[in-house]
This record gives C-alpha cells, sequence and structure tokens, in this order.
C-alpha cells in the first residue's frame, strides 16, 4: 500500500477492488478512497482526496469502518469518548451523517 501522509492512527480495508483508508488528522476522522493500491487516490466531487467523515473526534483511537450488509452504505464508529458515534454515508463517502451514539463503556 501506498503512503499515507498526513493521517495517523490509520487503518484500510479493500471492498470491490476499491481501497479505503480512514484515518485520524487535526481533531478529525477522514477517508481516502483509491483504485491502485493506495499508489494514488481517488478525488472526491469537490476535487479533494479526502472526506471529512467526522470532527470531532479522539485522536488515540481508530474508527472503524465496514461495508453494511445491504447496500454500498459505509458505516464508521467515529471514538468520541465517553461516547461512539455511528456515522453512515450512502454515497461511497462523499456526505456523511450522524446515525447513532452509544455509550462507550
Amino acid at each position: 500500500m501506498g503512503t499515507i501522509s498526513g493521517l495517523a492512527h490509520a487503518m484500510a480495508f479493500e471492498f470491490n477492488g476499491l481501497l479505503y483508508v480512514i484515518g485520524y488528522r487535526a481533531g478529525g476522522q477522514y477517508l481516502r478512497r483509491s483504485a491502485d493500491g493506495g499508489r494514488s487516490w481517488l478525488p472526491f466531487s469537490d476535487e479533494s482526496e479526502e472526506a471529512l467523515v467526522a470532527l470531532p473526534s479522539d485522536e488515540q483511537r481508530v474508527a472503524f469502518v465496514k461495508m453494511a450488509s445491504q447496500g454500498r452504505a459505509l458505516v464508521v464508529g467515529v471514538p468520541n469518548f465517553p461516547e461512539i458515534d455511528v456515522y453512515v454515508s450512502r454515497d461511497d463517502g462523499e456526505t456523511w451523517e450522524r446515525e447513532a451514539t452509544a455509550n462507550g463503556d
């Protein structure tokens, strides 16, 4: 995988040939997408190579990302101590909505 500069605590997964990477920077969680294993990043509709998922976020923890079992929704659990905020994107990471908040205990 290519360098993921600027993102701390990054994690990645692959789905249908696309690599999704999420990581922490400047108080928030950011998502990147790649079709070539991370050598280059696919632009979002605003031409940037990353999309803000959630702000604020706990910098000491990594968000968890997975494909929802139905459709192409992306689901992200964003730690925001003492809670975990659950965000969902139904447009492959372009936009995000907070769907729920759970106690992190």
